[in-house]
């Protein structure tokens, strides 16, 4: 085998290996197929998760318990009831009992009760209830079945957006005294420095507990609602004082016979003071024609 034959044969033979890398290069530039763009949306969402969990070690069945404890996200609606009502009843012991064990049932108490008499004997009053905001439309039910309703207010406001920027307010101003006492502790050195930041840090907490206060208050107000009931036994006709038409025209008749009773009384103490005058007229007139007919008998 002469020379330009052998070197046909390493020329073909270098061709062959670069065509083979070439190839093999190609091979590896290609990119896996991307099978997240294929799955559909929640098939995505468990993979990342798997994946995610995977990394972290969190097995399957502690990930769907963390799930389960996650609360939801959106903010629960905050709002404050407040009723009054007027309830005309026939007994007003039955109806405050009544009340007290329906605020009972649902849980909730009496904060206020008052109660007085009219001029007729009639009873009325005012029982303020406190309930679980939830219970509030059912232990309105129950009053309004327990006598007439004469008229009812209910006022509802949503404190859900104040709540929400306390909250916010809050976390700033605790964020900020932890900045103080951090730079209190750290780089405050002279006297001055020292008394500067302890007035801020002072005025800052006076705002936190200024803020917890308000937060606090609209919780309470809102976890229970307020029920004013006015109750009140029936005249069998109003009037100005309060009394019945009887108990009034008693009180007409009490009132002539106690004029009738000053009249006489004055007339009698008039006719009293007045007899010794007519006795001494009377006397007079009687020594005067004495006097007369002895002259005129001489």
């Amino acid at each position: 085998m002469n020379s330009k034959s052998i070197f046909l044969i390493l020329f073909a033979g270098m061709l062959l290996l670069s065509g083979c890398e070439k190839k093999m290069q190609d091979k590896e530039s290609v990119p896996p197929p991307n099978t997240m763009t294929e799955m559909p949306e929640q098939k995505k969402i468990d993979v990342q998760k798997k994946e995610i969990n995977k990394t972290s070690g969190i097995t399957e069945e502690t990930s769907k318990t963390v799930d389960e404890k996650i609360p939801d996200v959106k903010q629960q609606r905050m709002i404050i009831k407040i009723g009054t009502m007027n309830l005309e009843v026939d007994k007003y012991e039955d109806a405050e009992y009544k009340l007290n064990e329906a605020v009972k049932k649902y849980g909730g108490y009496v904060s206020n009760a008052a109660s007085n008499q009219n001029a007729a004997g009639k009873k009325y009053g005012s029982i303020t209830l406190k309930v679980p905001a939830d219970k509030f439309d059912a232990l309105t039910a129950d009053a309004t079945a327990i006598g007439k309703v004469m008229s009812q207010n209910i006022q509802a406001s949503d404190i859900t957006e104040e709540y929400v920027d306390l909250e916010a307010r809050l976390k700033t101003q605790k964020e900020l005294e932890q900045r103080l006492i951090k730079l209190l502790n750290e780089k405050a050195s002279r006297l001055a420095e020292v008394i500067e930041v302890e007035e801020k840090l002072a005025s800052v907490r006076q705002k936190i507990e200024s803020i917890e206060g308000r937060m606090k208050l609209l919780k309470s107000q809102s976890d229970l609602s307020t029920l004013t009931v006015s109750v009140y036994e029936p005249s069998l006709l109003d009037t100005s004082s309060g009394g019945g038409f009887f108990y009034e025209l008693g009180q007409a008749v009490k009132k002539g016979l106690k004029g009738f009773t000053n009249v006489l009384a004055a007339s009698i103490t008039v006719i009293i003071a007045i007899i010794p005058i007519l006795i001494f007229v009377v006397f007079v007139i009687w020594v005067i024609r004495k006097i007369f007919f002895k002259k005129a008998k001489v």
